[in-house]
């Protein structure tokens, strides 16, 4: 079952994705979500295969040794023991909106146009940029 999760980048010295993270469910809410962000801006709320952060190779996106599991309330750090970073997230990480900007974007979505839980993950969305972090989703295949 894929699932995605609304997540907070703590650190990029190294990567450190925040334990806080929200599975966002049901997919009908986050895809209409997703829709809304993406009208404000195409790269608001980038999403990553969560299999691609991984690498054990630096030609290889993806892991074959060793799985992220993201329903686990840990931060997970990218300092090379045991997850070590790909190229390809490197790239999608640089191609990020700046913070002050995204936050701009995300305070102006219309919260008359979101349900309750839409409204929960925008409130966190900018609870984690005002505290310093980007955030990103994260999708995670078949568990």
């Amino acid at each position: 079952m894929t699932r995605y999760w609304l997540t907070p980048i703590a650190g990029y010295s190294p990567l450190v994705l925040g334990a806080d993270r929200l599975d966002c469910s049901p997919l009908t809410k986050l895809e209409a979500f997703r829709e809304l962000a993406n009208g404000r801006h195409p790269r608001l709320l980038s999403m990553f295969k969560a299999s691609l952060l991984l690498s054990d190779d630096e030609e290889i996106c993806g892991s074959e040794l060793v799985e992220l599991d993201l329903s686990l309330s840990e931060t997970v750090v990218f300092e090379g023991d045991p997850f070590h970073l790909s190229h390809c997230a490197e790239a999608f990480l640089d191609r990020l909106l700046k913070r002050e900007e995204a936050r701009d974007l995300v305070l102006s979505l219309d919260d008359s146009a979101l349900d309750a839980q839409q409204i929960i993950w925008k409130n966190e969305w900018l609870r984690w940029l005002e505290l310093g972090c980007d955030v990103i989703l994260l999708r995670e295949d078949g568990r």
